[in-house]
């Protein structure tokens, strides 16, 4: 962006250094709550954000502690992250912006969404999930991240979060134990979940220099959406068109369970095809793909059905439109973007496995796509064509 200052009585643009030249970063750790677990869900307090200037991430820190355990403890597939039932973060007008998603959602939303280096909760020093019959079998810690910011470098895609009677909220569910373990401990643990806020500061609208500085980041208002789109697809062949929207799709994961909701490898399609319109974009082998993920992400395996740290996840793909401006995922310069409308035609073919005996399975479908402020694509590459 540019300004304008007059000399000799001529009006003369001037260039305005980018937004993060005349902002910090700045962080708040408010939210603290602590609750039993019990057999059945239990909705957590609202978190309505602190107005701090522009939000860019939140970090949902969870830690559940058990004592006196005598049960052999085993977690379920999706455990511990399935401790959080539902999660949901709202605009100001309660309007979704991600979720509602379960805890193991976000976490494959963390894993293969491109916002940092180290993208596996497992890989965490804060993940722990005790299993067996010692007296703390149960206990379990994990760290996940709300994406709201899409690229750090410039603060594409931060909030304006400066209204205290107009804030964004995140509501979640403490999930019962039988959403967690197969075999619970012998008490659920107290659960502790707290909340840190990350942003940017109110702009300076300049530098230390005093140059001016943008007051506000690239295409302000900008928004990127994670939705979940859960369909059911029978045993052999498919043909499952996707739910409309309109944006711009940054990231599409597939997450095929069988009905039972263990994932699966065997029966995920293999060739995979997906539609846009009447041309066939992905026409892909099952083996291919993952190695393609395993090179994008530095993931390995699958090898098991409960991924370990650092390996691929059975049963999921990942495909991204975010590698533009480097190698990973997430290194993006915003042209690649998949433009879609109400009117485009996205559609799953392939043919469903049949290892489980039941004809039906579900096919989970995470849609990350940001719509451009003011619905203008050429806002979000400001100086580029």
């Amino acid at each position: 962006m540019a300004d304008t200052a007059t000399k000799d009585g001529k009006q003369q643009v001037v260039s305005m250094r980018p937004f993060i030249t005349g902002t910090r970063t700045i962080d708040r750790a408010i939210y603290d709550n602590t609750t039993t677990q019990l057999v059945t869900p239990v909705k957590l307090p609202t978190y309505s954000l602190d107005t701090d200037g522009f939000t860019s991430l939140l970090y949902v820190v969870m830690v559940c502690t058990t004592a006196a355990n005598a049960a052999t403890v085993v977690f379920k597939e999706d455990g511990p992250f399935s401790a959080i039932l539902s999660l949901q973060f709202s605009d100001t007008n309660n309007k979704p912006i991600l979720g509602p998603v379960t805890g193991h959602d976000l976490y494959l939303i963390n894993k293969y969404g491109g916002y940092g280096h180290n993208d596996d909760a497992k890989n965490s020093p804060n993940y722990t999930a005790t299993a067996g019959a010692g007296a703390t079998g149960g206990s379990f810690s994990f760290v996940l991240r709300v994406p709201i910011e899409i690229v750090h470098r410039d603060g594409f895609g931060s909030l304006l979060n400066k209204s205290a009677s107009a804030v964004y909220k995140l509501d979640m569910t403490l999930a019962g134990g039988g959403d967690v373990y197969s075999t619970s401990p012998t008490t659920l643990g107290s659960v502790r979940t707290r909340v840190q806020q990350v942003g940017w500061m109110d702009s300076d609208q300049q530098d230390v220099y005093k140059n001016p500085a943008d007051p506000n980041p690239p295409a302000l208002n900008s928004i990127q959406y994670w939705d979940k789109q859960t369909l059911v697809v029978g045993t052999g062949s498919m043909n499952q068109q996707l739910n409309t929207f309109s944006g711009l799709v940054r990231n599409l994961l597939f997450e095929f369970r069988t009905q039972a909701g263990v994932r699966t490898e065997a029966d995920f399609p293999d060739p995979f095809e997906l539609h846009y319109d009447k041309t066939v974009p992905v026409s892909r082998i099952g083996s291919a793909w993952r190695e393609m993920m395993s090179i994008d992400y530095g993931y390995s395996g699958p090898t098991e059905t409960v991924a370990g740290a650092g390996t691929l996840d059975r049963g999921v793909r990942a495909l991204p439109f975010t590698k533009d401006y480097g190698l990973k995922p997430g290194a993006e310069s915003r042209f690649g973007y998949l433009p879609v409308t109400s009117a485009t035609s996205l559609v799953m073919r392939g043919v469903v496995g049949s290892t489980d005996s039941a004809a039906a399975h579900t096919c989970n479908v995470f849609v990350n796509y940001v719509w451009p402020a003011n619905g203008d694509p050429k806002s979000i590459t400001p100086g580029q064509r």
